[in-house]
């Protein structure tokens, strides 16, 4: 029996504190009851294996008896890996060698069999092609992280944040480094000096970061990586920068945004900024609620990051030095609803700067959702990758990658790769669409579907159809779309009122199909919401009628139970208003659990306004009703961008017929271009 690192820092704390309850360890460690009550078992037994005392647990009190021998076992003892601690040494490991690696050598640094450490490779590989950077092995230089060095900095970062959470964090850095603590020293010192001539004070954990990122950073291995000529940051280097750190010129451009973004002493001391920042914030995280309908857990772990976050921001806003464009190229490729919301999410904050936030900063706080919310369970950003092999010419390549994603919204591509790369990507993505035939080798790694360099309207089709039977649908057909039709009509017959054609097929598709079939997908805000779902009413009697009449559409086609209903109104009493998204709109909703039987959304106006709690008009009630995280953010993501725009929101508003308000939410349900 050996320890691992739950196990050992639990261990710690009692050695530390020699007597506790359970519920007391529960509180001081990040880790559930069962976990750790999972983990005193697997010490007692370790406790017996190496002959000592053991601990006795009665009832939830833990009593151990400390002796010099016993500090001294677990000091030595050795420890099993977890799946993060080894992809942790493999990454900063990797990222600081120049040598020849393969698998073997991180089999034996890890002590590890062959399959677990190519099971930990094939996860860094994913982890750092979600970063926009490649992770691959070559006969010539072994395994290697290729990309730009600027994207390997901020990667590093983040891979220094995770490993000083862990408790084991200087047994990695004795695996990848020989007598680093002297380096970590020497850059503390570094820094204080840098902090003496600013005449401010980083707060202690900033400045624990920064030190282990300057010291692995100036070993990181710069032949292995694409560096541009000149970066963003070169001109913009102040002297005292220059002078203090000159020995590392390669991270100045990540250093000076970790130097702007840090919290000073000085700032956390301002408790009245400290206090508005964090106040808009929580709008923030409020707004962001009610637009993906998504509850965030541990609000205050998030709010403190944003606010963080958006001390740095209103520095650049201000200042005009923004964050440059390599470090956020993968946000649109990854988390781009979650983008459209989250933009909307900020204003609040718009409205304390006075300011406009640029698109790069509002994909930052966009990564700090994504990770907040991957934390929490709720992978949003969890869809098949996909990769677009053309040998015949970059405009070609991105004609077929445009198509293909028009074709595939819910896919990610990776940028398209010439013939010669695919070995090297091909382990990154699920799907590969090539227009010429690929080697076997590369077929076991991935499926590969054959494509026309340019395909028509028809063969479009017939592609969609044929990924939706092997990937979507477990052998169903695709359902056919009103343009896809079309096209097939226009091609035997001549069309006088296509508008009129179109609206019809329409109709009779959406009655074609059930609900159901949206689960894994995300359907568009006029695929949920037909004339079928839509009220005109005069007014109401209150506002908990409000809720119960805009909802009766989802009850009656079965989408929803009446228990939802009751839920919605609970909440509203429980937390207040939450659900009035601006004045005179509301999205009521509760969680799938509270009575969902399938996707849905209803739409309720009012000529009169209801007043909620806090004398809040409302005149306009979308009532979702979400399956799961993710199935109902596209539809979510156009509603946004429709209550952003006052005048179709005045259209909608004041329309006199159910047609009207149809029409609104069929400009908004267009595909992405």
């Amino acid at each position: 029996m050996q320890l691992n690192e739950k196990s050992k820092r639990i261990l710690n704390v009692i050695l530390h504190e020699k007597q506790m309850t359970l519920d007391t360890l529960t509180m001081m460690l990040p880790y559930s009851r069962r976990t750790v009550e999972y983990e005193l078992e697997r010490i007692q037994e370790w406790l017996v294996d190496q002959g000592l005392s053991n601990m006795t647990i009665d009832g939830t009190k833990i009593t151990l008896t400390v002796t010099e021998v016993l500090i001294d076992q677990v000091e030595r003892a050795e420890l099993v890996w977890s799946d993060e601690e080894r992809e942790l040494v493999i990454a900063i490991y990797g990222m600081t060698r120049d040598e020849f690696l393969s698998s073997f050598h991180f089999q034996h640094l890890l002590g590890v069999s062959k399959y677990t450490a190519q099971e930990s490779l094939n996860a860094v590989k994913r982890k750092a092609a979600k970063f926009g950077i490649d992770f691959s092995y070559t006969r010539k230089d072994g395994y290697r992280f290729n990309g730009h060095f600027q994207t390997i900095t901020l990667y590093l970062y983040r891979a220094i944040e995770e490993l000083l959470d862990k408790s084991t964090f200087s047994q990695i850095l004795d695996l990848c480094f020989e007598d680093w603590q002297d380096d970590f020293v020497k850059r503390i010192l570094q820094i204080e000096q840098f902090e003496s001539l600013k005449q401010f004070q980083f707060v202690e954990s900033h400045r624990e970061r920064m030190a282990y990122f300057i010291m692995i950073g100036s070993r990181l291995a710069p032949s292995a990586y694409v560096q541009d000529e000149k970066t963003w940051v070169v001109d913009q280097v102040e002297q005292s920068v220059r002078k203090h750190f000159e020995d590392i010129p390669q991270l100045w451009d990540t250093l000076i945004m970790l130097i702007q973004s840090g919290q000073k002493v000085s700032e956390e001391m301002d408790e009245t900024v400290q206090r508005k920042l964090a106040s808009t914030m929580a709008q923030v995280i409020e707004r962001f609620e009610v637009l993906s309908c998504t509850r965030v857990i541990e609000r205050e772990a998030l709010c403190e990051k944003l606010v963080l976050h958006a001390k740095a921001t209103i520095k650049r806003v201000h200042t005009e030095v923004l964050p440059p464009e390599e470090l956020k190229r993968y946000v649109m490729k990854e988390h781009r609803v979650l983008n459209v919301i989250v933009n909307r999410s900020l204003d609040p904050m718009r409205e304390q700067i006075q300011a406009v936030i640029p698109e790069s900063e509002i994909m930052y706080f966009t990564l700090h959702f994504a990770a907040h919310l991957h934390q929490q369970g709720q992978r949003l950003d969890e869809k098949m990758k996909a990769i677009v092999v053309c040998p015949s010419g970059i405009s070609v390549s991105h004609m077929l990658d445009h198509i293909l994603k028009n074709q595939f919204p819910d896919f990610v591509f990776l940028p398209p790769i010439s013939q010669r790369d695919v070995l090297e990507f091909a382990p990154l993505v699920d799907l590969i669409f090539t227009t010429v035939p690929l080697p076997l080798k590369v077929q076991q790694q991935a499926h590969v579907t054959l494509v026309p360099t340019l395909p028509t309207r028809l063969e479009q089709l017939a592609l969609k159809r044929q990924i939706h039977q092997r990937f979507i649908a477990n052998g169903s057909f695709a359902r056919m779309g009103v343009n896809d039709i079309l096209e097939v009509v226009k091609k035997y017959a001549t069309i006088h009122q296509e508008s009129q054609l179109r609206k019809e097929l329409n109709h009779l598709l959406k009655d074609d199909f059930t609900k159901d079939e949206w689960k894994g997908g995300q359907p568009m805000l006029n695929q949920l919401v037909t004339e079928k779902e839509i009220q005109l009413q005069h007014h109401v009697s209150n506002w908990q009628e409000s809720i119960r009449l805009a909802a009766e559409p989802l009850l009656n086609n079965g989408s929803i139970e009446a228990r939802y209903i009751e839920t919605m109104i609970e909440n509203v009493i429980e937390h207040g208003p939450y659900i009035v998204l601006m004045p005179h709109i509301a999205i009521p909703h509760a969680r799938p659990e509270d009575g969902v039987n399938q996707l849905g959304m209803s739409v309720m106006k009012l000529n009169e306004p209801v007043l909620f709690p806090g004398d809040k008009p409302v005149r306009a009630f979308f009532v979702l009703a979400a399956i799961d995280q993710t199935t109902h953010l596209k539809a979510l993501a156009q509603l946004t961008e429709l209550l952003g725009n006052e005048q179709d929101l005045t259209l909608v508003l004041e329309a006199g017929t159910v047609d009207e308000i149809m029409k609104v939410l069929d400009r908004y349900s267009e595909e992405e271009k």
